[in-house]
């Protein structure tokens, strides 16, 4: 019987360091004392330029990249108050459970995928589940796990960003382009204003694209952001962090120098190789454990 309690505790117990190192690793942002929005923030990022940030952010880590070089992957589906940042980590009885994915874990691998390769399995997903996904449940449309990741892969679908742009010649590659033509690309399409985003690189510090944000109303429908946003709107009436005064940098591939996982391995397969690894290594410390306590 003792037996049977030391293994249930240190089962336990590495079960919560799991869960409080997950949560450590990734959130950054507390809970927000409201839990009610107005609409949602839809945004997709270029991988390129989320992989070079990655690269940067810390020596050694690396990048999953889509098979399609072509697209721009999900970053998430967020509900916004007006005037707020947030809410986020909403209190929810829907906790994160990959299991729940399985119907759509092809395109999740391929559509939203985590391009910060050297995370733990599922990261990626559970994060943006707990910080924004709790919140959004309170929609009848998103009320579980598989409704709100699967919603984001419908936007995905619907809103290619990548052809969007192409068809105002905004093409990736190594000139770069004025926010007012990447702007002006997605309103023309979209028919509805956007945000845009963007980073600086730290070696160049040139102005690189990273996210495009196209906002919807509580019934699904795509409506103008700046209805609720103004806070970086600039004198051009565009809502952007980019810089007006140089080209933003559009790049197609990533600059020499830096690696990425997707030339050496598939990244769902690598999904599969993570996580069992992952999950070897904390079998291998429970059965040491229980050695060491018998």
């Amino acid at each position: 019987m003792v037996y049977c309690k030391n293994v249930l505790f240190i089962l336990g117990l590495i079960l919560a360091l799991d869960s409080y190192c997950t949560t450590q690793e990734i959130n950054k942002d507390e809970p927000t004392p409201y839990h009610d929005w107005d609409y949602i923030v839809y945004s997709q990022r270029w991988p390129i330029t989320a992989c070079i940030d990655w690269q940067e952010e810390k020596e050694g880590n690396t990048c999953n990249l889509p098979d399609d070089k072509t697209m721009w992957t999900i970053h998430g589906l967020w509900p916004t108050k007006n005037g707020t940042k947030g809410p986020l980590f909403c209190p929810s009885a829907i906790h994160f459970d990959p299991n729940a994915l399985e119907p759509i874990i092809n395109e999740l691998n391929s559509s939203w995928i985590n391009i910060e390769a050297n995370t733990k399995p599922n990261s990626f997903w559970k994060h943006e589940w707990a910080k924004h996904g709790t919140c959004a449940s309170t929609l009848p449309q998103l009320d579980s796990i598989l409704n709100y990741f699967q919603q984001g892969l419908v936007w995905n679908e619907q809103y290619k960003l990548s052809d969007i742009l192409t068809q105002s010649k905004v093409i990736p590659g190594t000139e770069g382009y004025t926010i007012d033509q990447i702007y002006n690309a997605v309103k023309l399409s979209t028919q509805s204003t956007p945000i845009i985003q963007c980073t600086v690189d730290r070696k160049t510090k040139e102005s690189m694209i990273s996210e495009i944000q196209i906002c919807f109303n509580k019934s699904l429908e795509v409506v103008d952001c700046d209805q609720f946003q103004t806070d970086n709107e600039n004198k051009l009436g565009i809502l952007t962090d980019c810089s007006l005064k140089k080209p933003v940098m559009y790049f197609a591939e990533i600059p020499n120098g830096v690696s990425y996982e997707m030339d050496y391995v598939d990244s769902a397969f690598k999904q599969h190789l993570d996580e069992h690894i992952y999950y070897l290594s904390i079998y291998r410390l429970l059965r040491f454990l229980i050695w060491y306590t018998t």
